[in-house]
């Protein structure tokens, strides 16, 4: 005589809490889920279960669905996973880590001098009588910089000589403002990214 299963695919013997209760056809759901399979997913059925209280059996009635049913004995039986146990969690504490550690390092930035686009130093020479003397320069291709003696704005700003800190900062701007420029471009993409991800579990 074939064995006996159950229609839904429960573990009969957590159910009904009898270990071992092997044979489906002595579970008290057994004739509900043999016609429950003839309803549409989302139809109520009536289960009775027990669960354990105070060391007593306790029957009850669990108004449920085939839909909600199969979920029930999919995280009963089908080892269920979570984010956490996949990874994405650990995942997300590393961005936020990282998020962190940017906000650090930017606040870093605080007090120094930034260079704005476009802008760049140059060195030129001047012939004096006395000699030739190397200079350096920030310049901008249009006027931005506030002047020294003018009413209006310039496009260059003197940094004189090449150890002179107008000219080591005005450098070190320059390498500031890339490098912010190029950690935006990598946020851009870790937003688009990021987004995605967002979106995958929609």
């Amino acid at each position: 005589m074939p064995r006996k299963i159950c229609e839904l695919g429960f573990d009969c013997a957590s159910m009904m809490l009898q270990p071992g209760l092997l044979d489906c056809g002595e579970c008290l759901n057994y004739k509900t889920c043999g016609s429950a399979i003839k309803l549409s997913p989302d139809e109520e059925i009536e289960l009775i279960r027990f669960r354990e209280l105070e060391q007593e059996r306790i029957q009850e009635t669990l108004r449920t669905t085939r839909r909600e049913a199969a979920i029930m004995m999919l995280m009963a039986r089908g080892c269920p996973q979570t984010a956490q146990s996949l990874g994405v969690t650990t995942q997300m504490q590393a961005i936020a880590a990282c998020v962190e550690q940017l906000h650090h390092n930017l606040n870093n930035l605080e007090g120094c001098y930034i260079a704005p686009g476009g802008c760049e130093v140059h060195h030129y020479n001047v012939k004096r009588p006395s000699g030739v003397y190397g200079y350096n320069k920030l310049t901008a291709p249009e006027p931005i910089f506030e002047p020294s003696e003018k009413q209006k704005k310039v496009k260059v700003v003197h940094l004189s000589h090449d150890d002179d800190p107008r000219n080591t900062e005005a450098r070190l701007g320059i390498e500031r403002r890339n490098q912010l420029t190029r950690v935006r471009t990598l946020l851009a993409t870790t937003v688009e990214l990021l987004l995605k991800a967002a979106n995958t579990l929609n």
